[in-house]
């Protein structure tokens, strides 16, 4: 009981300083890029719970973001629904395709379960293109600015801001609760052995269709927000698998696997990227994704059980 009071201090003083560190920011360009390091962290973080607990590598996670984009967005622009109730649902959405394709490719391992993730990702980035009339095809859809509550559009950065930390926060909460639950322990189990798990008893299946539609929810809710927080939207944006392999990279070089280190792995490799393309993105084209590469595969190759986790271990051993 003692613990978990101090993990929950700890975990209140991070997301107070977290605020403020939004409140104190200077203007807009911080904020942006406060904004971006947070939803990384958010999304990282919920690939997370079926990458690093269940040890299912999808690389098709995009499928859920965008799906939860377009979902909210669609029912604003065509129906009239508040973003309020939309950005909900883009995440109940998104797990309903989750439980559609956990059916269908959650008994595969390794490799094959990456590929068929993959392939689901592109099978709706060309169904968004070719539904014009309902996803504005390549040209995307814009979201009005009509600052207001209904509309989930504001002119402050910090109210967009505020929102992300308080999804952020509430991924931490589950993933607080899946880490020291059965659920959690089962799902370490799976990923190391799942011959030895299903031998105990465990069912397999379930335990990691459940991880699988818990992230693809968060990961849903994640879209809908960014699309609100960008007021456009477009197919290759929203559904490029560049985006599942940044935050599949920003979990391992955290550390997979924990609470905190996809939380890390954004805080420190997100304003790493932005700075590097500041410095060489205009000058020298394709140098700071090389730059960042090296470095990511530094660490990947370096510390393979990432930054996080390294540090966990190194405290063991002292501690001996």
């Amino acid at each position: 009981m003692k613990l978990l009071h101090n993990q929950l201090f700890r975990w209140a003083i991070f997301f107070i300083v977290l605020l403020g560190a939004g409140f104190f920011a200077d203007n807009n360009y911080y904020l942006d890029i406060l904004i971006t390091i947070v939803f990384y962290a958010c999304m990282a973080s919920a690939w997370n719970i079926v990458g690093g607990y269940a040890g299912q590598v999808s690389v098709g996670h995009v499928a859920f973001l965008g799906l939860g984009a377009y979902t909210s967005t669609i029912l604003f622009l065509k129906l009239g629904v508040s973003p309020i109730i939309g950005i909900p649902l883009g995440g109940v959405v998104a797990m309903a395709l989750a439980l559609g394709i956990g059916f269908l490719t959650i008994r595969l391992h390794g490799p094959f379960f990456t590929l068929s993730t993959i392939a689901i990702a592109e099978i709706l980035l060309v169904l968004a293109i070719r539904f014009h009339g309902l996803t504005g095809g390549s040209e995307g859809l814009n979201i009005p600015y009509e600052p207001s509550v209904y509309n989930v559009v504001f002119k402050s950065y910090f109210v967009y801001y505020t929102l992300f930390v308080a999804l952020m926060a509430a991924i931490v909460a589950v993933i607080s609760y899946i880490n020291t639950s059965r659920t959690g322990y089962y799902l370490r189990a799976i990923r190391e052995d799942e011959t030895a798990s299903s031998s105990l008893g465990v069912d397999i299946l379930q335990f990691k269709l459940r991880a699988l539609l818990i992230s693809a929810f968060f990961t849903g809710v994640g879209g809908a927000l960014y699309a609100q927080y960008l007021l456009f939207i477009d197919p290759h944006t929203v559904f490029t698998v560049a985006f599942s392999t940044k935050v599949a990279a920003l979990s391992i070089v955290g550390g997979i696997g924990t609470v905190i280190g996809p939380i890390v792995g954004s805080f420190i490799l997100t304003p790493l990227e932005i700075f590097l393309r500041s410095q060489f993105g205009g000058t020298y084209q394709g140098l700071y994704l090389l730059i960042y590469g090296v470095i990511m595969l530094a660490v990947i190759v370096l510390i393979p059980k990432g930054i996080y986790g390294t540090f966990v271990d190194s405290k063991n051993r002292n501690r001996r």
